[in-house]
């Protein structure tokens, strides 16, 4: 577990991930994702820590993720859940992760539970995603419930927790200081501006304590994935301001 731990989180403690499981859901495809190999081979060297991928990408795309760890992205209803680990393991994913959503009264809880005891016994990191009440419950989303639905899912024995930004380093320092292990911010839908991006990652990361982001949208639907992933990654692990961040990715005038 420890030394898998490592190839998530590195020196410092933080990490990049670069969140390509949309394929899995997603209704249409996005030319970010079309090119799945060409944005993974582009942002490993632009500083990508790791990958949240479905099996079967991290299966077709074993060389473009490269020396960048994989994080196996699950469904966890039956009979999924069954079979999670050792696919996980088949593919030599680095952790898995799976969605919980506090508050709603599902299964997913249980589920996660589950889960992280099946990847505890193997050695292997779980990653939770919680997303109270539901992507679509936005007056769920509110810090409290963030934090609580942060604490649920490291009560499940998550080893780390995907979440919402509060919108705030103030109310996001509670969040992390709450959920017990390591705390990673979504990206969610395109941004406005690269500019918005990189604050809210700066806050979150060097004011707020998160140990890093699970970023999708901003990062593939760019022009230039490669870019925006050196501003984060000089954010998240330079601890460059964001004005530093956007001449790296190239992009401050455009900011």
């Amino acid at each position: 577990m420890k030394r898998r731990m490592h190839r998530l989180l590195k020196e410092d403690g933080r990490i990049l991930i670069v969140a390509m499981d949309h394929t899995a859901f997603m209704d249409a495809p996005v030319e970010g994702l079309a090119r799945y190999g060409d944005t993974c081979r582009a942002v490993v060297p632009a500083g990508a820590d790791a990958f949240l991928s479905p099996i079967g990408s991290i299966i077709a795309f074993a060389d473009a993720i490269g020396p960048a760890a994989a994080i196996a992205s699950f469904d966890t209803s039956p009979p999924y859940l069954e079979v999670a680990i050792e696919r996980a393991l088949s593919v030599g994913a680095d952790a898995v992760k799976s969605m919980l959503y506090p508050f709603t009264g599902d299964e997913s809880i249980k589920q996660a539970a589950r889960l992280a005891a099946d990847a505890f016994r193997v050695g292997l990191p779980y990653i939770a995603e919680s997303v109270p009440g539901g992507f679509a419950a936005a007056d769920m989303h509110t810090p409290d419930k963030i934090a609580a639905g942060a604490r649920i899912s490291a009560e499940t024995g998550a080893d780390m927790i995907k979440t919402f930004y509060t919108g705030d380093p103030e109310s996001m320092r509670a969040v992390v200081e709450y959920a017990m292990v390591p705390v990673v911010i979504l990206g969610g839908a395109k941004k406005g501006s690269v500019r918005e991006l990189y604050q809210d990652v700066y806050d979150a990361v060097n004011l707020a304590g998160c140990a890093g982001v699970a970023i999708g949208n901003n990062i593939w639907r760019d022009p230039d994935p490669a870019g925006i992933t050196r501003g984060l990654a000089a954010i998240i692990h330079g601890g460059a301001s964001v004005d530093e961040a956007l001449e790296t990715a190239g992009q401050l005038v455009a900011s």
